[in-house]
């Protein structure tokens, strides 16, 4: 049932981005600022003069958006991206599939083209095409800054309620491979991680049985972002955190149960971000779990 590889397949060649509702903008955007040290960022006005949608430059091709909040006590997370080659390619063949799809493809704010279509878990998913006078690469002679602690969005994370569901979708469908499988309590699933078609980067289901609360939901909706070392990152991190004003949770770093070294950090409304390095800490190769999904 997977999507055969071969000619013809539309490549989806990078992460692109997460939208997230934010309860204050301006906190928001000095806390990637600041903390993050993404200093490029564009700001969309509305019809009222006020900032609508916001996005910070991760590189020239990956971003973070934030617009305000349509309710309080929501979940944060709007949706999230893939890059991919040809927008219109991939929306064919997503209809093909018996995804359901736009009747076109669109020019967005920022002068890229693409659609959205809905996953299993009713998450909004994007499929962008970068253009060259679109945002951010027109942007890219500036990059993120030069105190950008991380320049790569290396996976997103987001809710999953049912594992089969997401990998008919993600594995079958979008031709996602699955990389590893870990557990929080050595008895049933919480993590399934899939590579991108085309590229290094991937996805990560967060799985659950029992629907999370909003705290949880600031978890397992993240993205996690790439450094050389995280103990030279979290030195970093500590120096901007003095003096500034507080942030929602003490930032400390550890082994994951993947064994590579993380840290996470977390915005004003408490929605995460995980610095990663790249590779385990000692260079082993972490088995993935066999027990069974939460359901």
């Amino acid at each position: 049932m997977t999507m055969a590889k071969g000619a013809g397949q539309p490549k989806i060649t990078n992460l692109s981005h997460m939208t997230f509702q934010s309860s204050d903008l301006e906190k928001a955007l000095a806390y990637y600022r600041d903390l993050h040290g993404w200093e490029e960022q564009l700001h969309l006005p509305g019809g009222d003069g006020r900032v609508e949608r916001a996005f910070v430059m991760i590189n020239e091709a990956q971003w973070v958006e934030l617009r305000p909040e349509h309710a309080p006590k929501t979940d944060r997370l709007i949706q999230f991206g893939f890059l991919v080659e040809d927008a219109e390619a991939m929306r064919a063949r997503l209809a093909s599939r018996g995804v359901a799809v736009p009747a076109a493809v669109d020019r967005s704010a920022l002068g890229n083209l693409g659609f959205a279509v809905k996953d299993p878990d009713g998450h909004t998913l994007e499929f962008v095409q970068n253009l060259a006078e679109g945002w951010p690469a027109r942007a890219a002679g500036r990059g993120p800054g030069p105190r950008a602690l991380s320049r790569c969005m290396m996976h997103l994370g987001f809710d999953v309620f049912s594992m089969d569901k997401a990998m008919a979708f993600y594995r079958d469908i979008l031709g996602c491979e699955e990389m590893w499988r870990g557990s929080m309590d050595d008895r049933t699933l919480s993590w399934v991680q899939l590579k991108l078609p085309d590229h290094r980067n991937y996805i990560e289901f967060m799985l659950y049985d029992e629907t999370p609360d909003l705290e949880r939901l600031g978890v397992f909706n993240h993205f996690g972002l790439e450094v050389a070392s995280i103990p030279a990152t979290m030195e970093e991190v500590a120096g901007r955190m003095k003096g500034a004003p507080a942030f929602p949770r003490q930032v400390s770093y550890s082994v994951g149960k993947c064994t590579h070294r993380l840290a996470n950090v977390f915005d004003p409304d408490h929605t995460r971000a995980e610095f990663m390095e790249r590779g385990t800490f000692d260079g082993s190769v972490c088995p993935s779990a066999t027990v069974p999904a939460p359901r």
